[in-house]
């Protein structure tokens, strides 16, 4: 019997429970908007094990990073503890990540340096692992006998057996009924298939759940775009000519000529010059260069030109020139040309969020049809959070200048009248550099920088742990998702501006886009990423159903129809005085 991980079910999680039943048992597909803190990951995963069970099926529950999965184990093995029956489960993290062979090869290169290795006999990780036939040897059979589970006790067990952490980890998902992996294992073409052979997942046996299924989108945009430096290209080019394919290198010429011929970013077409027949050429200059660890140029370039000769109509091709150097760019658009296959061949999925909103729109970036929609605040949402719009003040460009000593006062206020711990993120470093100066009780701001080690970033947060504190930060830097700030001490929350996207061609590509295929390319395009943005950098306060947090949205524009389809009902627009409304709410 499979028990629920904890003594009573909150509310909000019964209804989960039931939801995801009842989807499994449709075969179905589930969006659920879940506050958070309110345990929406014990409940779908006490759901989809019972579930597994009672059909016979594997469950696959995908996270966007490594840290995502930490409380995935826990729940499992919460699970196991309280049930008579247990459940196998293995969690299994990216090839690079879980590898012991010493190496320094940066991370788009590893899966070759991998293969190479291998083929070559020189990693011994590996060879301990298979037979030449590629059978399992004794010590991999006695090191699945031990209780391994999450990459952590795999990298153990490998280690101490001298095993390849990675092949073991796959072959304990084989046996096992849950299995945790990222996104890619799912989503990204040149990974899935193998991954699912390895494994032994049938996707239609298999109940798919993915977890901040918000970022989803975005991710499967990121692994379906590709691009290749001007550097590369013109190692690739001497390479093509060392190797004797002088028609390899005169086509490489071309692109670099067109490379050259730009000063910023702009749009190129350059589909057309290579074909199927030089894949063939490439691989033979690969192979006359590679020796060692050595992953020449050329391999880049081949990856490259399968992926160029897949690229669907609506990829967007272009140059970037940054401090690195050109690159050759090609972006997909739509994450549903991608998605929307993979989701439908699984036996059932659970999309979850706790920053869901609006669903309809997700469902439609996704490809989703015949889906079912659940939103759930859980018991203390309404009391544990209070969202308010400071309508005063306003990021907007042509208003910058005279906005930003009634931004700088704003937040002046609120640190004078509430001295508890207090985040407020900008929309750019520049931003925050101009406010700055106006701030005044400067000896409690701590200022995030651009290039931070890590030690001083667990410096910070463990200072906003303790000491009343404010922290200035950057949207979409070292702070606004995935902290943990201990002993709740993140009181308030500012969001100064509306953080879009600076101007770029993909970011005008994608508009063009979403307008033509929904008639809305602006939401889709701007409005929607920028409020995930928004509302993962808001709830930095509220980890736990304990947690108390007030959240500062500085930008009249939160106050228009555009914006507050995004927020929860409850939220308030004030003219002015927001730390007046955190008073009398009882969070200050």
């Amino acid at each position: 019997m499979i028990s629920f991980p904890f003594k009573s079910m909150r509310s909000g999680q019964r209804e989960i429970v039931e939801a995801v039943g009842k989807t499994v048992k449709e075969r179905g597909k589930l969006i659920i908007q879940a506050s958070t803190g309110m345990g929406k990951t014990a409940a779908v995963l006490y759901a989809a094990v019972n579930a597994a069970k009672e059909h016979n099926l594997k469950v696959l529950f995908l996270t966007a990073k490594h840290t995502h999965q930490n409380i995935v184990y826990d729940t499992l093995r919460r699970i196991n503890d309280s049930s008579s029956e247990k459940i196998g489960f293995a969690g299994i993290n990216g090839k690079r990540s879980m590898c012991l062979f010493e190496n320094s090869v940066e991370p788009s290169l590893f899966i070759e340096f991998c293969r190479a290795v291998r083929e070559q006999n020189m990693c011994d990780f590996y060879s301990n692992t298979f037979t030449k036939n590629k059978d399992v040897k004794p010590a991999v059979i006695e090191a699945l006998s031990e209780k391994i589970s999450d990459p952590k006790s795999v990298m153990e067990t490998a280690r101490a057996f001298e095993l390849c952490p990675y092949e073991l980890s796959l072959l304990n998902a084989k046996q096992s009924t849950v299995v945790v992996a990222n996104y890619s294992h799912a989503f990204d073409p040149s990974i899935a298939l193998g991954f699912t052979i390895r494994t032994g997942i049938d996707p239609g046996n298999t109940i798919l759940i993915v977890d901040e299924a918000h970022n989803l989108p975005a991710k499967i945009l990121d692994m379906n775009s590709f691009s290749i430096s001007q550097r590369n290209l013109e190692k690739a080019y001497s390479e093509a000519n060392l190797a004797g394919y002088n028609d390899i290198a005169v086509k490489i010429d071309k692109i670099v000529a067109e490379i050259r011929k730009v000063t910023r970013e702009n749009a190129v077409d350059i589909r057309g010059i290579f074909n199927e027949a030089d894949l063939e050429k490439m691989e033979d200059i690969v192979k006359f260069h590679e020796k060692g660890y050595n992953i020449p140029a050329a391999f880049m370039l081949k990856n490259f030109t399968e992926k160029l000769l897949s690229a669907k109509d609506d990829d967007i091709i272009y140059i970037s020139i940054d401090e690195k150097g050109r690159r050759i760019n090609v972006n997909s658009l739509d994450p549903a040309d991608y998605s929307q296959g993979v989701i439908d061949s699984f036996y059932s999925t659970i999309l979850m969020s706790g920053t869901f909103r609006p669903m309809d729109m997700f469902a439609n970036l996704l490809g989703l049809k015949g889906h079912e929609s659940l939103e759930v605040d859980g018991d203390s949402a309404n009391d544990n959070r209070l969202i308010i719009i400071d309508k005063e003040v306003t990021s907007r460009f042509s208003s910058r200048e005279e906005q930003y000593s009634r931004i700088a006062d704003s937040i002046n206020e609120m640190m004078e009248k509430a001295k508890y711990n207090m985040i407020f993120f900008f929309p750019s470093y520049y931003f925050m550099d101009r406010i700055y100066p106006l701030a005044k009780e400067k000896g409690r701001i701590i200022k995030e920088e651009q290039s931070m080690e890590r030690e001083r970033k667990n410096e910070i947060m463990e200072k906003l742990s303790f000491s009343s504190s404010v922290l200035f930060a950057v949207m979409n830097g070292n702070f606004s998702e995935s902290i943990g700030i201990k002993n709740n001490m993140i009181k308030l929350i500012g969001i100064v501006g509306v953080p879009f996207e600076p101007p770029s061609i993909k970011l005008k590509a994608m508009q063009i886009y979403y307008d033509k295929k929904m008639g809305s390319g602006f939401e889709y395009a701007q409005v929607l990423p920028t409020m995930i943005k928004v509302m993962q950098a808001a709830g930095r306060g509220i980890r736990s159903k304990n947690d108390k947090c007030a959240i500062v949205l500085m930008d009249s524009r939160y106050d228009t129809p555009v914006f507050k389809k995004y927020l929860p009902s409850d939220t308030i627009a004030v003219d002015r005085d927001p730390i007046k409304i955190i008073r009398e709410k009882g969070f200050a």
